[in-house]
């Protein structure tokens, strides 16, 4: 990816958009049983344009929304150069279009369902993705000239790792049962779950959260003092925003049916305060003792190690024959998450993305070599595929296509973003 910008964009325009519409057909047409009996059709479109909604249909359409996001982010990340605005009608028009046509394909179908809510969600979803990537570079844009400690601003790394880590809090990968009878819309489950809530659960603590989550509270005194803080003042506010955030995490349980744990607030809490504390005390001495490349060295190491961490929970070790750890689908993107209509089934797909964002942003402008195809990003290639396959021999978890394509999405969009903004490379950070 060392060509010029628009040069690489051009190679990747057709092939990023096809990959992208195929994955939206085997994610909205699997399982697809034709039926082309004409009243059945009818049926179908009569309740097409007159949907019940139901609790499922949220699920669903937070599924929709994040699904064509996506497109809305490859659309404008691969355009030329152009009017923003026809650029925008275009990602919007052609969203509509390939929902349309998906819907009008579920008319013939025996097991899949169209509605016209789905029209509007993916629609919505499209111009959710298009926008905030249009807003992600003008904001990294608006920030170029001013002081960084890596080329890049902090926030970028901040707000991607701290997102992770709110929807970490707010939809646990090993906390997600559900409360007896905490069913219907979310202000019922909320009724439910605060019914049943006790102290008692200050007890039960999340510990391996706590390494996990103090970086984000560094990160975020790093980017308010890029921003003009002094570092006291960066260490209270993030302290405060971590709190905060902690609490308003652990209450969306409350709206998703699961139980409320004051012991999980208490370890999110303490760990953003420790990372805050930390890089009040140590940021300006690594930033006088770390010099030219060997600074985004070490912060590309320390995201990589902290990645690991996140993909090889909960970190016990255990041996299975491959036909246990392998579904038959695991190749299959997306096949995993299909069958589960959850608020899980989305973040799983956007916690990763995030994570792997800031890694992306940072080897926009301090790649790992400067020669060879994709010399900016193959540490992306090794560490998704790498810590993917290392979860055959982890405890919990299977290996699944998916996750590395997201994360490697992630990280190609946040390259993207950065280099548009008119971020240029400094160096190599392994000469």
């Amino acid at each position: 990816m060392n060509a010029p910008l628009h040069t690489t964009l051009d190679r990747a325009r057709l092939p990023a958009r096809a990959a992208f519409v195929g994955l939206l057909l085997l994610a909205t047409l699997s399982s697809y049983d034709f039926d082309p009996d004409t009243a059945r059709v009818a049926g179908r479109l009569a309740r097409a344009l007159d949907p019940q909604v139901g609790a499922r249909d949220a699920i669903d359409a937070l599924r929709n929304l994040a699904l064509f996001a996506g497109w809305g982010v490859v659309w404008m990340a691969t355009c030329g150069a152009g009017r923003t605005a026809r650029q925008l009608v275009l990602a919007l028009a052609s969203g509509a279009a390939i929902s349309l046509g998906v819907e009008a394909a579920q008319l013939f179908s025996a097991v899949r369902n169209a509605s016209v809510l789905d029209l509007l969600t993916n629609t919505i979803g499209t111009a959710i993705g298009a926008i905030g990537f249009i807003g992600l570079v003008r904001l990294a844009s608006g920030l170029r000239d001013r002081r960084s400690f890596v080329g890049i601003p902090a926030l970028a790394i901040a707000g991607s790792y701290g997102m992770a880590c709110f929807l970490e809090a707010a939809v646990p990968l090993f906390r997600q049962e559900q409360i007896a009878g905490a069913w219907g819309g979310p202000f019922a489950r909320l009724a439910v779950v605060l019914g049943t809530f006790t102290w008692r659960s200050l007890t039960d603590l999340p510990v391996e959260d706590f390494l996990l989550f103090l970086p984000a509270g560094f990160f975020a005194v790093a980017a308010f003092v890029e921003a003009g803080s002094t570092y006291a003042a960066a260490r209270t506010r993030t302290i405060v925003a971590g709190v905060a955030l902690s609490l308003l995490a652990e209450l969306f349980h409350g709206v998703n049916g699961q139980p409320i744990i004051v012991g999980a607030v208490l370890v999110h809490a303490l760990a953003v305060l420790a990372g805050a504390l930390l890089a009040a005390q140590f940021v300006p001495e690594l930033s006088q003792a770390l010099r030219g490349a060997a600074r985004p060295r070490a912060l590309l190491r320390l995201l990589a190690a902290l990645i690991a961490l996140w993909a090889l929970r909960p970190w016990l070790l255990e041996f299975l024959p491959l036909r246990e750890r392998l579904s038959p689908h695991w190749w299959v993107p997306l096949a995993a998450l299909g069958g589960r209509m959850d608020v899980f089934s989305v973040v799983d797909v956007v916690g990763p993305f995030c994570l792997y964002f800031s890694l992306g942003a940072l080897l926009a402008v301090w790649p790992w070599r400067r020669r060879g195809w994709m010399a900016d990003l193959w540490p992306v290639v090794w560490l998704a595929f790498g810590t993917e396959a290392l979860q055959l021999f982890v405890q919990e978890r299977f290996v699944d296509m998916t996750d590395p394509l997201v994360q490697l999405s992630g990280a190609v969009i946040g390259w993207t973003i950065i280099r548009r903004a008119g971020y240029r490379p400094y160096g190599e950070t392994h000469p």
